[in-house]
């Protein structure tokens, strides 16, 4: 889950980060109530990257600029995601700007420290990017080997290097993917910031993370209402441009699926991963929405039974077509209570083909007679 500016710099502020003042609004009449002294700096907030370079932030000289500004702010659209709100701050005087992150390396097996004597837009082409293992249990000597490296010497390394430990123990205590300041500035006086922020929390870790507590449905506005609607019930659903609903369980499955559909001339109408651990519940749930899709001429269901029992699926989908007998449905389960899955099918009339290129080309043969025929 992608936080908005203002969220992480939230977090940053409650963990001792230093941030700029800041007030978030949604109507340009707000500015006439902040009193920071022109210029002021406008930010759309946004939950894509590329906001700069987007013209997403803006630097009005007075009031009158400002609100006219503001009003054109909230009109933008940015990398797909709308302007949700802006964040309004004060002009703040840069000495020099860095850049810091913590992330998971996952060839590692370990967070790392991403550093940058540089900071801003497309540090991502920087020469200068320094990263550093951060072992477990921590100790502060990693920043100030960081700071280190990055160049830094005196009071200023010990302030920097202070501003990483700060930003870890944010990473590790939010289960983030992804902690960021860019850039991290250091003013006229010395003074080291956090200008921008950006926090992207782990969504395996939102059931235990209580802070973001009912944060998601508002961090989905950019997905269609079923995508937001699968996403809160725990899928992971993507919708494509195809005739043939994929419903599988796993990212690996779901994708080499959609890969054979492909390759024998069918084209998947979404990805729709129901997870390893799906009950009947949620599998019920997962065909209901995929069969919403008006595009969707046949739903090819793809599911080996490991944690996921074959006759809890079996079960959603003899409800399934109870409620929807005239949808066309292609079955592949195989694996844990296959057995009693298929005696289930079978009483419901559902045929189960056990090899997967047989149940592509079937789905597909099925998909293009329906489209021929106009239904």
């Amino acid at each position: 889950m992608n936080l908005y500016e203002y969220e992480a710099k939230a977090i940053f502020a409650e963990n001792g980060i230093t941030v700029p003042p800041s007030v978030r609004v949604t109507k340009p009449e707000e500015l006439s109530k902040i009193h920071f002294g022109y210029p002021l700096t406008l930010k759309c907030q946004v939950l894509s990257g590329g906001r700069g370079k987007a013209g997403g932030i803006k630097f009005p000289k007075n009031l009158q600029e400002g609100q006219t500004i503001a009003r054109d702010l909230m009109q933008l659209t940015i990398g797909g995601s709308k302007t949700e709100s802006l964040l309004v701050e004060p002009m703040v005087s840069i000495a020099r700007e860095l850049y810091l992150g913590v992330t998971l390396d996952r060839e590692r097996g370990c967070p790392i420290f991403i550093g940058s004597a540089e900071g801003g837009i497309e540090i991502e082409s920087s020469d200068n990017v320094v990263t550093l293992p951060i072992p477990y249990p921590y100790h502060p000597y990693v920043a100030r080997d960081l700071a280190k490296r990055l160049g830094l010497t005196g009071s200023l390394l010990l302030k920097v290097a202070d501003m990483a430990t700060k930003l870890y123990k944010v990473f590790e205590k939010y289960d983030l993917d992804l902690a960021e300041i860019n850039p991290l500035v250091v003013t006229q006086g010395e003074d080291v910031l956090a200008l921008d922020g950006k926090i992207i929390v782990n969504d395996d870790a939102l059931g235990r993370q209580k802070t973001f507590a009912g944060w998601q449905a508002k961090h989905l506005s950019d997905l269609t209402d079923r995508e937001c609607r699968a996403r809160l019930m725990g899928l992971n659903l993507v919708e494509l441009d195809g005739s043939i609903g994929i419903l599988c369980n796993g990212a690996g499955l779901t994708m080499a699926t959609m890969d054979m559909v492909k390759k024998f001339g069918g084209q998947p109408a979404n990805f729709l991963d129901v997870g390893g651990g799906s009950d009947q519940e949620k599998t019920l749930f997962a065909l209901e929405i995929v069969n919403e899709n008006p595009q969707v001429k046949v739903i090819l269901l793809n599911i080996l039974g490991g944690i996921t029992a074959c006759d809890e699926v079996a079960g959603a989908l003899v409800d399934f077509m109870k409620k929807n007998p005239d949808v066309n449905l292609v079955v592949r389960l195989r694996g844990n209570n296959q057995d009693i899955a298929e005696k289930m099918l079978a009483e419901s009339g559902l045929k189960l083909i056990p090899d997967l290129q047989s149940a592509v080309q079937e789905a597909i043969a099925r998909s293009k007679n329906l489209v021929a025929a106009g239904r």
